[in-house]
């Protein structure tokens, strides 16, 4: 199964994800933030006891999340020890420090494609951005982060099992060690830093400092270039959206970024959760070791939260309440910092491209990934459209 949409229906229902994997996805609101508050569900396999469809041998698509050691493969005790960590960088004043130097990084990117008449929204904005996003958040020097990039692109886009997949983690692998070798000569503080000097103070085991680093990759760099194509796309279908963008003060444009994140969750679905013991969720009886997931998009679509859901509304009561960052103990932990890049990132460049339009087909444009669901390319016009007849 894909992405998990379509609410109604049962609230907890059995699916197939990628590779086989057997689960039961939450897929109204409230259900989704009773799973993801559960305490008799683990993020960490390890406390179930027993082998669980496969695991920890068999390796599934997007597993990066169940199996490495890190804060969303970690639970309890050991997940707010390595939280601790790396918070002090992603609170709400540290993201909106990064912010303002990304902002710079920003407007450069896009000074560079003035004058062109055609862009691709992926190739020439998101990913250099995600590169320099990824860049201030972990130390990576400018030389590396186009590297960086297509390594944590490729490492989180392979099925297991294939040697394309085995040398897109041996890239990915070396670019971690990369950052570690950066942190160690970093003279300035970063998240990277926090979690090299964590290791060294026996807080955080090698596989540990490994796995948090590999997080924070991926998540930055998955999750901008995720959501800046598809809000783009969103903002090119809807003249009031992309109006709302180029010409609206700050309240209004980051309302309707609130909206843009509800439709387009950087992830689909959470990372797997487990069930510690025997136990009824949602009035479903579930076994020991069950695998549960929340669909992310399927509860943002909830009509009894969110009327007419399909609709970007920026007047909304609540635009943050969504779950497009989580719920709970391990609601995102840059979740203020993406809502900045996002921001920012639409509001620049539909400011310099107020008549951006799609340059392609709808039809031809071609998607990857189940969990982190991307656009590969996002063909945009920057031109007036001509007028017509």
């Amino acid at each position: 199964m894909g992405r998990l949409t379509g609410p109604g229906g049962p609230a907890l229902r059995p699916v197939t994800l990628a590779g086989g994997l057997r689960a039961w996805a939450a897929t109204d609101a409230a259900v989704s933030r009773a799973v993801l508050t559960d305490p008799r569900l683990t993020n960490d396999v390890s406390e179930v006891g027993r082998p669980v469809q496969g695991f920890p041998v068999r390796r599934y698509p997007e597993d990066f999340f169940a199996h490495a050691p890190q804060l969303l493969s970690a639970s309890g005790d050991r997940h707010r020890r390595m939280r601790r960590i790396a918070a002090p960088f992603f609170t709400a004043a540290a993201a909106a420090e990064t912010a303002t130097g990304l902002r710079c990084e920003a407007a450069q990117i896009l000074r560079s494609l003035a004058g062109r008449d055609r862009v691709d929204i992926v190739a020439d904005f998101a990913l250099p951005l995600a590169g320099a996003a990824v860049g201030e958040v972990l130390g990576i020097p400018p030389g590396l982060r186009p590297a960086a990039v297509t390594a944590a692109l490729a490492a989180s886009a392979t099925a297991p099992g294939t040697e394309t997949a085995r040398s897109a983690h041996r890239a990915f692998s070396r670019t971690v060690l990369q950052v570690i070798s950066a942190a160690r000569h970093s003279p300035t503080p970063t998240a990277a830093t926090a979690v090299l000097h964590a290791n060294r103070a026996g807080e955080l085991t090698n596989a540990e400092m490994a796995g948090m680093l590999g997080m924070l990759l991926i998540g930055t760099i998955d999750s901008l270039t995720t959501v800046i194509p598809a809000g783009t796309l969103l903002a090119m279908r809807r003249p009031d959206v992309r109006h709302g963008l180029s010409h609206s003060a700050e309240q209004h444009t980051r309302a309707l970024t609130e909206e843009i994140l509800r439709l387009n969750p950087p992830f689909q679905h959470t990372g797997w959760r487990f069930t510690r013991e025997p136990c009824r969720v949602a009035g479903i009886s579930l076994p020991q070791g069950a695998v549960v997931v929340t669909s992310l998009l399927s509860a943002n679509l909830d009509p009894t939260v969110w009327p007419d859901p399909l609709r970007p509304d920026p007047h909304r009561r609540s635009p943050g309440s969504h779950l497009s960052f989580g719920h709970g103990p391990h609601y995102c932990l840059g979740a203020a910092l993406g809502r900045h890049l996002v921001h920012d990132a639409l509001v620049g460049l539909f400011g310099r491209f107020p008549h951006l339009s799609l340059a392609a087909p709808e039809g031809e444009l071609t998607w990857h990934g189940a969990c982190l669901r991307r656009v590969n390319r996002l063909p945009a016009d920057t031109r007036p459209s001509a007028p017509t007849g």
